[in-house]
């Protein structure tokens, strides 16, 4: 016969072993899992990028949910409970958090993903705003050169700040168009297609944030006379 001490050690460990269960399968039920690959503007595999999960549309604040770095093949993945997200992949050369500085890339508008119902898996690329202002250059044929320097209010040249611009007045999360990080003199260069008005700014962090300023509107005509334009920056 079973001792009565066995006896309730017995009915612990069934216990202990039903609850187990519940917890196990109550997570598998309440998470699903997204997985993802991070490549440069290249395609190729890009290691210690992140993904950034948000609930809603706002992702310009903290994120809900992140992932691990990526591996050398940028492979990632990351559980979240069911719903929709709003996602964006990051890479930080720091390896921190916060805004992105010289050399830090960006997946750009984040990517809709709806988890409801189950897994998902999605493919990001991130790339520096030098790359992505280059890659709009590549395809120039058919624009003009707006060019100049950005200067602080004193007049002095800025380093290290971006000129973008949007055919909408509406800050997207990701410029249209994009120069490169300017140097200690700077000098900034946009290529933008002809027969359109353009709203431009200027930023130390990318992406741009909410409060930029704005300059005039910038209406190009047809012509092929590039555009020189000082452009004042505004520290906040």
């Amino acid at each position: 016969m079973i001792s009565t001490h066995s006896q309730k050690c017995l009915v612990g460990f069934v216990v202990f072993f039903l609850m187990l269960t519940i917890v196990s399968t109550g997570f598998a039920l309440d998470t699903y899992l997204l997985k993802a690959k991070t490549v440069d503007i290249e395609g190729r595999p890009m290691e210690g990028s992140k993904l950034f999960l948000y609930d809603s549309p706002n992702v310009r604040r903290p994120a809900d949910f992140i992932s691990t770095n990526s591996d050398r093949a940028g492979q990632l993945q990351i559980y979240a409970p069911p719903g929709k997200y709003w996602v964006v992949a990051r890479y930080k050369t720091d390896g921190k958090y916060g805004p992105l500085m010289p050399g830090d890339r960006h997946s750009g508008e984040p990517l809709e993903i709806d988890m409801t119902t189950g897994g998902a898996t999605a493919d990001f690329v991130v790339a520096d705003i030098r790359e992505l202002g280059q890659k709009k250059r590549a395809g120039a044929t058919d624009s003009q050169l707006l060019k100049g320097r950005v200067l602080d209010v004193f007049g002095a040249p800025v380093a290290q700040v971006y000129v973008f611009a949007n055919r909408s007045k509406e800050l997207r999360e990701l410029p249209e168009f994009i120069s490169a990080w300017t140097g200690n003199d700077g000098r900034y260069e946009i290529y933008l297609p002809l027969g359109a008005t353009y709203y431009v700014r200027v930023s130390r962090e990318f992406p741009p944030i909410k409060h930029e300023e704005t300059v005039e509107p910038l209406v190009y005509s047809n012509g092929k006379i590039d555009i020189a334009m000082d452009v004042d920056l505004t520290v906040h």
